[in-house]
């Protein structure tokens, strides 16, 4: 290979990584998801996984969580009841991982001390992990998992934490599967 193709290539593939090689017409057009376009089994993309603040009012029972961060890969709802900075990170939150392992999951769950149980929402295996002041909930579907978490400093002022993440499991699945 000369050194104009080599560097030819290797700035293709850099540029693949970043914006993608090809036309400029190509990079500009609005790629597919996998999901719809049928190229794996897992769950529909939505914004929040389904979820909207109001669902999470409803689900805890009282406005004190506020949406801090959107994304394609999910959201959080940061809870309100801070003293000074502490409590920060606390909140609700939903996350899709494509091509997870749930596996790995259930590692840093059982490595953070939760107990876990195993469980199934719409078909779709999974599990909770629990402790007193959060609650998650892994759910998969061929590469995608979807988990749902709850962390407190104040379990007391809320209904049951598992209660609030399997209904959140719940209406996002309806939502997404």
């Amino acid at each position: 290979m000369t050194r104009a193709l080599t560097v030819l290539l290797a700035v293709c593939a850099t540029a693949t990584l970043s914006a993608g090689c090809g036309a400029a017409g190509e990079r500009d057009k609005p790629r597919t998801p996998a999901s719809e376009a049928g190229e794996h089994a897992g769950f529909r993309g939505a914004d929040c996984n389904g979820i909207t603040d109001a669902d999470i009012t409803a689900a805890a029972g009282k406005a004190m969580f506020s949406q801090a961060v959107v994304s394609a890969a999910g959201c959080f709802w940061q809870e309100n009841t801070l003293i000074g900075s502490f409590g920060a990170g606390m909140g609700i939150s939903t996350w899709w991982y494509r091509g997870s392992d749930m596996d790995t999951e259930r590692a840093l769950e059982q490595n953070a001390g939760r107990t876990l149980t195993e469980l199934s929402v719409d078909g779709n295996r999974g599990f909770k992990a629990f402790d007193a002041n959060a609650c998650s909930i892994y759910v998969a579907k061929g590469d995608d998992v979807i988990t749902w978490s709850i962390q407190t400093m104040n379990p007391a002022m809320l209904p049951d934490l598992c209660s609030i993440t399997q209904r959140l499991a719940q209406l996002s699945q309806d939502r997404v599967n």
